[in-house]
């Protein structure tokens, strides 16, 4: 094996563990901003909930079918997932936390 395509299965390898790591992220985001409440959001000074929603549900369809992408072709848009990923992080590092503090149960 020559170590050009060695190189090239190594890239495929980690593009795809990228991939389905972000996508993991994208969808438990949607599910996150999907179990709080109207309330939670407002009391916690947030955006909405529909906000919220429509933001970690473009993520993760954008997310999965980077996925799908990657596992179909080896390749895909990096600006779009970046752009993603982020929008998934930003609610889970700062929106999510509050949130779940008034998290009715």
């Amino acid at each position: 094996m020559s170590p050009l395509l060695l190189i090239y299965y190594v890239q495929l390898v980690v593009e795809f563990a990228m991939a389905a790591i972000f996508c993991g992220m994208g969808v438990y985001a949607f599910i996150e901003a999907l179990r709080a409440t109207d309330y939670a959001y407002e009391s916690a000074f947030k955006r909405t909930k529909k906000f919220w929603m429509a933001v970690t549900g473009a993520s993760a369809v954008a997310l999965v079918l980077n996925l799908l992408m990657v596992a179909r072709i080896g390749h895909s848009s990096l600006f779009i997932t970046l752009i993603a990923a982020t929008a998934a992080g930003v609610f889970l590092a700062d929106v999510r936390p509050a949130v779940a503090v008034r998290r009715r149960r």
